[in-house]
């Protein structure tokens, strides 16, 4: 199973991911939080391709908790914290 050895937060808007074999990705916070792997995140995203004025704190970082040793939980400034992030999701995610 591969698994980050490493998440460190870069220039106060991003998270830079370093895997065990290797390879490192980096996010924004703001397409972490546009691509939150919930079910309330991802029904909204199917039913309203619509853009939607940010929320104080939606795209701030508060916390990120170990999930077992298969995922992340981040809670947003916001509150918002029902997203579980697995190792396999992120490592397979893609910032254009």
């Amino acid at each position: 199973m591969i698994y980050p050895t490493k998440i460190e937060k870069i220039d106060n808007d991003k998270l830079k991911f370093t895997w065990s074999d290797g390879y490192e990705n980096i996010f924004t916070f703001k397409f972490l939080r546009d691509n939150c792997p919930c079910a309330t995140c991802s029904a909204e995203r199917e039913e309203s391709p619509l853009v939607k004025l940010p929320v104080s704190g939606q795209y701030e970082i508060k916390d990120i908790t170990l999930v077992g040793n298969y995922a992340i939980q981040i809670t947003w400034g916001d509150g918002h914290n029902t997203g579980i992030y697995s190792f396999d999701y992120l490592r397979e995610l893609k910032e254009e």
